[in-house]
């Protein structure tokens, strides 16, 4: 199943919009599409500090397995 940021990226990040300060809009696909390694490292929490930031929860394995797909296949908008 083919990915989209418009469909299943966005809206992953939707509930921390309102919670959270980030460095960047996570709601625009060109940001999210230039800074997807670094958000890649920090939702896996393999580099910087983890996202979301506690005390939120982590996201869901498989939201973090849905993101590394839309990178693989080349960041769809």
């Amino acid at each position: 199943m083919a990915t989209s940021f418009q469909t299943d990226i966005a809206p992953m990040f939707a509930p921390f919009q309102a919670n959270m300060m980030w460095r960047f809009n996570l709601a625009d696909y060109d940001t999210v599409k230039t800074n997807a390694l670094m958000i890649y490292g920090r939702l896996t929490g393999t580099t910087g500090n983890p996202m979301p930031a506690p005390p939120m929860p982590p996201l869901d394995p498989s939201l973090i397995a849905l993101f590394q797909q839309w990178m693989t296949e080349g960041c769809p908008p």
